[in-house]
């Protein structure tokens, strides 16, 4: 769940029954809000859905719950962000995240290796065997979230995830890792550069995690893995790699 998307239609919703016998309603606002059960007026519902697409520049259906709604507006918003070259790589700035990481997982020469999140595919050429999925980047061999990559555990001997598990709240990070884990043969080795929270300056409603070594660390000990090396990159990222 986008929770800067969340707070901010929760916000709008509020303004929308600012009215005292509109109190109920406001106190119970929630992901599981049914929007058609809110007593709208014609009007009322009309400014809602301007404000909604005048702010995320996004088509806007007011049907479902809250939840649905703000996860609607994330994609729409993700896809233009991620897939519609906004966002551009800068992976000739990082030291250990950068174009040294191709001669760091060929010497251990995988079977297979999988690049989660990889945008424009650009370690494609230079690593043998190398799956990129995205769900946003048609560049990708697969334009699918990790979540919904159903292949045959273990397949993996490494996975690249710079930067792409880095969106929503912790269980969202949990339960993505948990997926590439299992994905991971044993003894393989996943390589990760995360964002600390820092904002994007040009996409203020991507909803970054704040990454840290106790989240690193944590994430090692709930799938059994040990956290091999965890070092800043180019001052404003965190990289780290893990060992199954």
């Amino acid at each position: 769940m986008n929770t800067k998307i969340f707070d901010h239609v929760i916000g709008k919703l509020q303004m929308a029954f600012s009215l005292e016998r509109w109190k109920a309603v406001r106190d119970s606002l929630a992901q599981s809000t049914v929007l058609d059960d809110l007593p709208w007026t014609p009007r009322r519902r009309e400014k809602f859905m301007e404000d909604l697409a005048a702010t995320f520049d996004v088509d806007i259906t007011l049907s479902g719950t809250v939840g649905q709604l703000v996860d609607a507006i994330d994609t729409q918003y993700a896809a233009r962000f991620w897939g519609g070259g906004v966002w551009q790589p800068r992976t000739d700035v990082y030291q250990y995240t950068g174009w040294s990481v191709v001669d760091e997982i060929n010497k251990r020469n995988p079977r297979k290796v999988l690049d989660v999140g990889c945008g424009y595919n650009q370690f494609k050429p230079r690593i043998p065997n190398l799956v990129g999925i995205d769900k946003f980047n048609n560049s990708a061999d697969y334009m699918v979230d990790i979540l919904d990559f159903h292949v045959d555990p273990e397949s993996f001997d490494a996975a690249i995830v710079f930067g792409s598990i880095n969106f929503g709240d912790y269980h969202d990070m949990s339960i993505r890792y948990k997926k590439v884990f299992e994905l991971l043969a044993p003894g393989g080795r996943i390589y990760v550069r995360a964002n600390p929270g820092h904002g994007h300056k040009n996409g203020p409603w991507i909803d970054i995690f704040p990454w840290s070594f106790e989240y690193a660390h944590k994430i090692a000990k709930e799938n059994h893995a040990e956290l091999v090396t965890f070092k800043q990159d180019n001052g404003e990222r965190l990289y780290w790699v893990y060992e199954k």
